[in-house]
């Protein structure tokens, strides 16, 4: 019972926004809504939607906001993806180059944080500034391009998608699980003074933690980078948004956490939103639909974290106005 129990729990969000999503679309006369086509396309969103959030989720659970995370994966994006179709349109070099490039940039993150002695939003934000200029200098401000370049844009395809999605799942879940370090980052985000107090080497989690995180954007990356055209950062921290759009699976990850753990509760808010987000946009026009998504998710989220910490007292007061009446 108790398997059934957390299986339901797991499955309740998507289930529920399935559901409802495939109404609306029928309703509308998009009946291919719930089809394997919808889902060959949607598989790519979850895949860029769980990588990016597990790269934001890994910090975020030591208590970190991470800011430069978008600007580290643009200058990899770039560089890894001119480089590699100059060069034969080399996959393999193409993955190497996201993968290093997003290693390095996130320890020089880190090492700013620890031996710059800053609190870790300064220096977020100033590392993702400093990247997102360096985009503007990388190949004239061009960005880089490769939606119609067939043989790079390999790992932006079903089933291929699923190598570095499944790679990041299981990289996250051996931090959080099977590392010291990810098991002392519960520690950290609740009281860091106090671990650090007890014997907790806060410099060394957090540069091994960037490095965990380098090599979750790195995987991100491998299909962002040929999912869509991206262009230089030309506005200041641009790139905070487009990637902290991403947060919101973790949030219903930490909600759903008590039934699956938080690295399947994050894929389970992927797939949610994702299921939000094209139902919404297959009924509304493309502007309409964005626009709709945004609020609709924003409203869900916010109803989700009031039903997560009151729903307990909510459930608790109806029983008591029920033994009251029976009284």
């Amino acid at each position: 019972m108790n398997i059934l129990k957390r299986i339901g729990g797991t499955l309740m969000l998507p289930a529920a926004v399935f559901v409802v999503m495939m109404i609306l679309c029928y309703s509308h006369g998009k009946m291919y809504f719930g089809t394997w086509m919808m889902w060959k396309t949607l598989i790519v969103d979850i895949a860029v939607s769980v990588t990016c959030a597990l790269g934001i989720g890994l910090q975020f659970k030591c208590g970190r906001f991470d800011f430069s995370g978008g600007a580290i994966m643009l200058v990899a994006g770039i560089l890894a993806g001119n480089i590699a179709r100059d060069n034969g349109n080399n996959v393999v070099l193409m993955i190497a180059l996201a993968m290093g490039i997003c290693i390095g940039l996130s320890l020089l993150v880190s090492f700013l944080y620890v031996f710059g002695r800053l609190p870790i939003i300064i220096a977020t934000i100033g590392m993702a500034m400093l990247y997102e200029a360096i985009t503007c200098l990388l190949y004239g401000g061009a960005g880089v391009n490769l939606v119609p370049n067939m043989t790079l844009r390999i790992f932006a395809t079903f089933p291929y998608v699923l190598i570095p999605m499944i790679l990041a799942i299981a990289i996250y879940a051996f931090y959080s699980y099977f590392t010291t370090t990810g098991k002392q980052a519960v520690l950290l985000s609740n009281n860091q003074q106090s671990a650090v107090n007890i014997g907790i080497n806060e410099n060394k989690n957090v540069i091994i933690s960037y490095l965990f995180s380098g090599i979750l954007f790195g995987l991100a990356t491998i299909i962002w980078l040929t999912k869509d055209i991206h262009k230089a950062s030309f506005s200041s921290l641009s790139t905070v948004g487009e990637l902290f759009t991403n947060i919101l699976p973790v949030f219903i990850g930490l909600m759903l956490m008590n039934f699956c753990g938080d690295t399947i509760g994050t894929l389970m808010g992927s797939l949610t939103l994702c299921l939000l987000n094209y139902g919404l946009k297959a009924v509304f026009s493309n502007e309409t639909g964005s626009a709709i998504a945004t609020v609709v998710t924003g409203i869900f989220i916010l109803v989700l974290n009031v039903i997560s910490a009151q729903g307990m007292n909510w459930i608790s007061m109806l029983k008591k106005a029920f033994r009251r009446r029976e009284v």
